[in-house]
Parts: structure tokens; sequence; C-alpha cells
């Protein structure tokens, strides 16, 4: 990995926001030019609203959905209708110049352009997660060495989450592979079927299935797959939703299968999962 950017701070790295009843309706998040956000709800949902190459538009972000928030631009986070209950976020800030030197210096491309990172709305347990390792590390006294490295680490994850996904012969490129990883986290919830998969990928079904299984060692749907078992775990340890919810958010619309394909991947059931790991967290 790329040496960490000198001089950074926890105070520049991570923040914590809460939107409670008696704040206004709407929160505007906007960085300085030279900056890069990342906004995930902690507790809660909420509803965001901002531009993009298409115009005006917006979503709605529950556990496990970021927004990221390129330079010049700005997003309106609002509670979410028709309850309007409050809701926790943590806001990621990155310095352009993490992703400008990591260009310079990463000879494992292709990589993506800042420009093209700007998104109300993805489904990236991952980086959810590390926000909330990063506000705990704050919290705890952790040393700025840690701040730093962490923001050089989600640099190059923003920039190319893929890397070590080669292509091999006759396989798909990372950036071929990012972006049916995007299909599939978009829609993660819909039933995604093989051939909608291949229409993406703009191949016949079957040149689909034997380029996906040279690049990543699975079949298609064994790979949605563990992206929806892990992306349960991931609601099952941050959030207090019903397990039939979280099923259902992650495309098991039958509590039935979500609980027996969990159990194949994770050798125990949701309810067990959750217990383990701790749930409700500790204050």
């Amino acid at each position: 990995m790329t040496a960490p950017l000198r001089g950074f701070t926890w105070q520049e790295l991570v923040l914590e926001k809460e939107i409670t009843d008696n704040d206004s309706d709407v929160w505007v998040y906007q960085l300085p030019d030279e900056w890069l956000g990342i906004i995930t709800p902690l507790q809660g949902s909420f509803h965001v609203e901002g531009r993009d190459s298409y115009g005006r538009r917006s979503a709605t972000l529950v556990l496990g959905e970021i927004c990221r928030i390129a330079p010049n631009n700005l997003v309106r986070l609002s509670r979410t209708p028709p309850r309007r209950l409050p809701f926790k976020v943590a806001c990621i800030q990155l310095p352009t110049a993490i992703f400008q030197r990591t260009q310079e210096v990463c000879s494992a491309g292709p990589l993506r352009d800042v420009s093209e990172l700007h998104t109300l709305h993805a489904f990236d347990p991952h980086i959810a997660s590390m926000a909330r390792v990063l506000l705990h590390a704050r919290q705890t006294g952790a040393g700025e060495d840690f701040a730093a490295a962490a923001a050089q680490y989600l640099a190059e994850y923003l920039l190319h989450p893929f890397r070590s996904a080669t292509a091999g012969t006759g396989g798909f490129s990372p950036e071929q592979l990012l972006s049916l990883r995007a299909y599939m986290e978009m829609h993660l919830s819909e039933n995604i079927t093989l051939d909608q998969l291949a229409k993406e990928a703009r191949l016949s079904r079957y040149h689909f299935l034997r380029r996906f299984s040279v690049t990543t060692g699975k079949t298609p749907m064994r790979y949605l797959t563990e992206l929806r078992i892990d992306a349960a775990r991931h609601l099952l340890t941050a959030g207090s939703d019903p397990i039939s919810q979280v099923g259902r958010l992650c495309g098991f619309p039958n509590p039935e299968n979500f609980a027996r394909v969990f159990r194949r991947h994770v050798d125990c059931s949701p309810s067990e999962y959750r217990q383990r790991v701790g749930w409700p967290p500790s204050a």
C-alpha cells in the first residue's frame, strides 16, 4: 500500500452527526473543493438529495449503504418520511491529494478517477463497517498515524476495490467485474437472474458464465449469494432490524430459505449469529 499522507488527523478523517427531533428538517453537507466525502447511517435511515451527471436525484439510505460526494458537490440530508425519525450518520472525509498520489504510484491499474466516485446511493457494507471502526478508534485515542493509514487504504479501495481480481485468459477486467458487482449490490434485494446479469455484461448467457467463472473461480449465483450473506452479516451486526427484514433487504424474501442459506455459509442461524456478535453493542 502507498505510504500514508503525513499530517492527516482524526478531525479531518471522520466525524459523527446526529439529527434529532429538535434539529432542522434538512442538514446540508458540503466539503471544500479538494475533499471527497462518504456518508453512511449509524442509526436509523435518512433521505438524501443532490445532483449528479443526470440531474437532481434522491435516495433513502439504510444500514450498509453509503453516499459518496465528490468535490464541488453538496447533498441535503433529512429524516425519512412519513415518520421522520431521528438518525445518526458517520462522515468520512478524504483529501483529493491522497487519490492523486495513489493514481501516480499505483501500477496495478486501471484506476477510477475521483470524479467517477460520486453517487447518492451504493451498497458497501465494507466502508459502512469501517466508519464504525474509525469512530471507535478516534474515541479510544488511536494515534494520527492510524488515521493517515486508514485514509490511504480507503483511497486505494475506492479507486480500485477489485485490484486482486485479475482477468485471466478470457475473463473480465477488474473494471468489468467492478461494474457487475456494483449492479448486484444496487439490486441486492431483488430477484436477480442469470439472464439479467448476462444482459448487463452484454454477453450471451453461455459466454457470461464462462468468463465470470474464469475471473472469480465461482458461478455468478454463488458470487451473488456470498454478497448477500456478507450484507446480512453486516446488518445483523450493525442494526436491530427484525431478522426477516434483514433477509428481505439482502434478497431472501422467504425467512426459511434465508435461515437455511445463512447456516450453510456461516454455520449458524441468523439469530445465533446476532447473539454471537453481541447485539445490542455495548456502550
